[in-house]
């Protein structure tokens, strides 16, 4: 617990009697609301780590996701925490959260009170923050629509364009500066991706000021959005703290007078623009899908936001990942040799198939380092029953990736990493994440109503990336100053919010001798 946690657990100490009054209406109104369950279901286990009042608030660590998971293989795959006046329950089974959240997804897809979400989707406009009524079903619909497959398809030339960028760069700016932190170059690529598809516009270079004002919003938004929120919505009667350091203030200045500027003239400038871009398709769907301009800010910042950030993330991991594995960089490298030697030119995504193990590879990678701990909990608006277990009303629902991807009843051997473990199921992640709960493959793209609507661009994205990545270079971990090297600490990483980074690394992007594009 640092400084400023303790602070705030001695000020819970004080207004213990307010606390108390508050607990025991809170508890006489829950008993009201709900049925008299006494002995009717098995007790769902709850850890030991938290203290009065607070609950588990201050027990979850720098990493959450790692501590839930351990309370998982502790307790069992479904835990209940006491979060201040909330109630989670934490899934570590993927059968099990399929059971909750696409069994009875009809009452399991709302979103809990977030104190930033608030202010971000103007209390419920937009996809990602909204709860799961009709004007968010009328907002996803339009979302799918301009996000599906034969659209991104005719795509297909642009996003070529900036793979090849990105590949070119991180292979010059090695043999420029020796060795190099990726992270900028990726989320520079990223949001070019994001920003060309969206709004007919890209970035220059990591330098370029739009740039750096588009990734202030991103990285922002995902810390003010992570799950454990404010102390406020956990414990109203702290309230006050708000007020006292400005929370509300600085979060409705960050929508006011920097999110909303910033889309405004994204959006204009593009409508105004020659470019094809998929902002365009949104706009000639205002009218169908009943959205104003602020339905259509905030769902475009949902897309950017998600697209810029955790395609970024997802790749800085597979780069730490492979560093400690060449001989699998090898074989990856002789797959695609064998398809540009038959060819003449690199595969489009369509020819897929006929690369299995790098499928598999880019699928073990999202296991075996998960882009986000739990994405954005959802919360119940009934009671839900899962097997023999009670789900009250109200309680907020978190699926806990890292635990179910280091399941060893769903993946032997969790902690190696073993891209042959896919090698049977080569189908695409949408495929997957859309289909039978025994055909998926992971879980990182979210449940039910809420499956992530750009699945089928990432991995288009990172598809063309890969290809020709490893086509050209090996990935090596960087060197001291004596010229040896230091592996990339696998185990190090980073809270951002929503999503989980690695811990800030160089790696070195070494030219292939034996490249077929020389």
């Amino acid at each position: 617990m640092n400084s400023q946690q303790q602070a705030i657990l001695a000020t819970a100490t004080v207004v213990t009697a307010g606390l108390s009054v508050y607990y025991a209406t809170s508890a006489s109104r829950k008993k009201t609301d709900e049925h008299d369950t006494t002995g009717a279901y098995k007790p769902i286990p709850t850890p030991g780590s938290k203290y009065p009042y607070v609950g588990h608030l201050f027990s979850l660590g720098k990493l959450p996701g790692t501590t839930l998971t351990q309370w998982n293989k502790e307790l069992g795959p479904l835990i209940q925490l006491k979060m201040g006046n909330q109630n989670w329950v934490v899934i570590g089974d993927p059968y099990l959260a399929h059971e909750i959240f696409v069994t009875n997804g009809v009452v399991a897809s709302d979103r809990p009170i977030h104190t930033y979400f608030d202010y971000y989707s103007y209390n419920g406009k937009g996809i990602a923050c909204s709860n799961a009524n009709k004007k968010w079903k009328q907002a996803r619909i339009a979302a799918l629509k301009v996000l599906a497959p034969q659209r991104v398809n005719d795509l297909t030339g642009l996003l070529v364009k900036e793979a090849d960028n990105l590949v070119g760069t991180l292979i010059s700016e090695t043999t420029h500066n020796g060795q190099i932190d990726p992270v900028s170059y990726l989320q520079s690529s990223s949001l070019n991706v994001i920003l060309t598809t969206n709004f007919g516009k890209r970035i220059s270079s990591v330098d370029d000021p739009l740039f750096k004002e588009i990734m202030h919003f991103v990285e922002t938004s995902l810390k003010y959005g992570e799950a454990e929120g404010d102390l406020s919505q956990y414990m109203p009667i702290f309230g006050y703290l708000d007020v006292l350091v400005g929370k509300k203030r600085t979060f409705a200045d960050f929508i006011n007078n920097h999110r909303d500027p910033l889309f405004t003239r994204l959006i204009e400038e593009a409508c105004a623009s020659d470019a094809d871009c998929l902002i365009k398709s949104f706009i000639a769907l205002k009218d169908e899908y009943e959205l104003d301009d602020k339905d259509i800010i905030v769902i475009m910042s949902d897309l950017l936001a998600a697209g810029a950030d955790t395609i970024s993330v997802s790749l800085s991991w597979m780069f730490v990942i492979l560093s400690h594995h060449p001989q699998v960089q090898k074989k990856l490298q002789a797959e695609i040799d064998d398809f540009v030697k038959s060819h003449g030119r690199f595969p489009t995504f369509e020819e897929r198939d006929q690369f299995p193990l790098l499928i598999s590879v880019q699928k073990e990678c999202f296991r075996y380092r998960s882009t986000s701990a739990f994405g954005i909990p959802h919360v119940s608006t009934d009671n839900i029953v899962v097997r023999d277990h009670l789900i009250p009303k109200g309680t907020v629902l978190v699926s806990n990736m890292i635990g179910m991807h280091m399941n060893p009843d769903i993946y032997p051997d969790p902690e190696t990493f073993n891209p042959e473990r896919f090698l049977p199921n080569t189908r695409t992640m949408s495929s997957s994440a859309n289909g039978s709960i025994k055909n998926r493959d992971m879980y990182i793209f979210g449940w039910g109503r809420r499956i992530c609507p750009g699945i089928h661009l990432a991995e288009v994205e990172m598809f063309l990336v890969c290809t020709r990545l490893f086509a050209q270079a090996l990935i090596v971990h960087p060197l001291d100053k004596n010229g040896n090297e230091v592996p990339i600490d696998l185990f190090a990483a980073r809270n951002a919010g929503i999503v989980l980074q690695p811990e800030y690394y160089k790696a070195r992007f070494i030219p292939r001798p034996d490249s077929l594009l020389k």
